[in-house]
């Protein structure tokens, strides 16, 4: 048996070269070509030697990666073992979304042949904050925005719970949508843009992280959502964080509950309207055209403030998404104030556009895009 130390910079590496070996332990077997432990350094003979007297090998390599005390603290140590795991040339995954105790990845099809062996990396180096690893398998594609996920390390539990702005939501990330990366932009809207004296509808409100974070703040929120397990979610972290009272529910398809909340006779008239849906949300914006029409006499005071949701890959994001919001609503808006989100993929833009509702548009003859 041969044992040698390399150095990879920042990074310590024990190996031998021995064949497949085979795990005593109660938990099970496992054979293969190659296995990557992390521990620190000066647990790493120790480990190392502990580990030869547990295997029983028989023809191939083990490897024991430990930091080194010069390491910077932010090292992604992860990387690193997957730079010298992976085949040359296969781009390494760098980041993954977390939702409560899950990672979420994104992989690629090159990852694909390697995507066990990536997961279980992100498991060992991210525990025990991280218990259980999923991949996205197709894009979202159904009305209630779900994923097709797989499991890929970990246990297979998809129930979690996530903390957010100090509020606590209960999630099931394989029935419902969920988005870590919008934290931010929630923030905004919460904290820059919408007022103690407000009333905001939220058209997709999903599980409530939007909703219940206004609700701490506003005068009073509508929450909608198509998906029904999602609205039962929503209503479990309203009394999870004691906002019961402040927030509304429906569940209905959005077109049919913006026209609901205008022609019922409602105790608080809307003022800011949140429709964050990017794939779809712009086509939905023609809804408004002759809102106002069949509304209450009191609601016909109010123009409310509309923050809609889009993705453009044109090289003029703003522009592009300018145009589908005068196309959708019939006529060209004034004073529509531009923000880019995120950079969701190379060249394609998450944008809020925000402007206030024309009075021309909710007394105008209704002409809708679609039903």
């Amino acid at each position: 048996m041969e044992t040698r130390l390399t150095d990879l910079g920042q990074l310590g590496v024990l190996s031998f070269s021995v064949g497949a070996w085979h795990t005593r332990g109660a938990a099970g077997s496992w054979s293969g070509p190659a296995v990557v432990y992390f521990v620190p350094e000066e647990q790493a003979w120790h480990v190392f030697l502990r580990m030869a007297t547990t295997f029983v090998c028989a023809g191939s390599s083990m490897m024991l990666y430990y930091i080194a005390e010069s390491a910077a603290v932010n090292l992604e140590a992860s990387v690193i073992v997957l730079e010298a795991l992976l085949p040359e040339g296969i781009i390494i995954p760098t980041g993954f979304e977390t939702v409560g105790h899950i990672a979420h990845l994104n992989l690629r099809d090159e990852h694909l042949p390697y995507k066990k062996l990536i997961a279980q990396v992100v498991l060992d180096k991210n525990k025990p904050k991280i218990q259980t690893v999923v991949n996205k398998t197709d894009a979202i594609q159904n009305d209630y925005r779900t994923m097709q996920l797989e499991v890929l390390a970990g246990n297979g539990s998809l129930r979690t719970m996530v903390i957010e702005s100090g509020l606590h939501f209960q999630v099931d990330l394989g029935a419902v949508y969920w988005n870590s990366r919008l934290a931010t932009e929630r923030q905004r809207l919460v904290n820059d843009i919408f007022r103690d004296s407000d009333v905001v509808c939220d058209m997709f409100s999903g599980v409530g992280p939007l909703a219940i974070s206004a609700a701490k703040k506003v005068k009073y929120v509508y929450a909608n959502d198509i998906n029904p397990t999602a609205v039962e979610y929503l209503e479990r972290n309203m009394v999870l964080n004691k906002l019961e009272r402040k927030i509304e529910v429906f569940n209905m398809d959005a077109r049919r509950f913006i026209s609901s909340i205008y022609s019922s006779q409602h105790v608080h008239p809307v003022t800011q309207i949140v429709m964050n849906l990017p794939n779809d949300a712009a086509e939905f914006l023609d809804v408004f055209r002759g809102i106002l029409r069949n509304s209450q006499s009191g609601l016909r005071c109010v123009m409310p403030m509309i923050h809609v949701y889009g993705f453009s890959k044109a090289e003029d994001p703003e522009h592009d998404f300018n145009e589908r919001i005068n196309v959708a609503l019939g006529e060209n808006v004034d004073s529509v104030e531009m923000h880019r989100v995120r950079l969701v993929a190379p060249g394609k833009w998450m944008i809020c556009a925000s402007f206030t509702l024309p009075e021309s548009v909710a007394i105008s003859q209704p002409n809708h895009i679609s039903s």
